[in-house]
């Protein structure tokens, strides 16, 4: 009953909630952030080294209070929402993550454009526009959607779509911006596998090589 009741309030919020990420934070996953209708929430967090928060309840006046110490306090704006935890509480809810990982910290609200469905719906037209060699409109699909939602992106999630916007403006003759789709990777140039954690380190080197090859294709 307990696991059914657990299940039938994360339905609840999914519904109707509206999500937050972390922002400009690429080497730390929101995943699936905070969610929350208002009534209940779930958060769900990632560090660097890929351990994890997970915390579910409801809220009585945006606190929650887990019967065992812990109390988690959210505090909304506008587009954000400050989650935090008092200094007598932190014991208690670390139980809720794993080795130095977190979830007391600023959430912004996910724009609509950046969910899960519209990404997906994104990258169907992005593609539709590439195979039929409209590279320019190509571009400007993937352009409008990288600048939405890359402050909300895993790295790697950010050198992905990076590349395959500097492609579409390649093939669309368009040289100076392809450069500049990649220029903010850049700084990862002289990265080595080594200075990465094995649980994107694959995918990383992947992508910083595809996108030093795209950055010579564009010069």
């Amino acid at each position: 009953m307990k696991y059914l009741l657990i299940a039938l309030l994360a339905a609840s919020t999914a519904a109707h909630a509206q999500e937050y990420r972390f922002k400009d934070h690429p080497f730390e996953s929101g995943g699936v952030g905070v969610s929350t209708d208002g009534k209940t929430f779930s958060i769900n967090t990632t560090n660097s080294s890929g351990n994890l928060c997970n915390l579910e309840g409801r809220l009585n006046n945006n606190v929650y209070r887990d019967g065992e110490g812990c109390e988690v306090r959210f505090t909304f704006a506008r587009d954000k929402v400050n989650v935090t935890v008092p200094e007598s509480a932190r014991k208690a809810c670390a139980e809720y993550c794993g080795l130095n990982a977190h979830f007391a910290d600023q959430y912004h609200r996910l724009p609509a454009a950046c969910t899960e469905s519209a990404a997906k719906n994104t990258a169907q037209r992005f593609q539709a526009a590439y195979r039929a060699k409209n590279y320019a409109q190509a571009a400007q699909i993937q352009q409008q959607y990288v600048n939405t939602c890359n402050s909300f992106m895993f790295i790697t999630e950010q050198m992905r779509a990076r590349n395959d916007l500097a492609v579409a403006y390649k093939n669309s003759g368009n040289k100076t911006a392809c450069r500049a789709a990649l220029q903010p990777l850049r700084r990862y140039w002289n990265d080595k596998a080594d200075d990465h954690t094995y649980l994107y380190r694959d995918h990383f080197m992947e992508e910083l090589a595809a996108a030093k090859f795209n950055w010579n294709a564009c010069r």
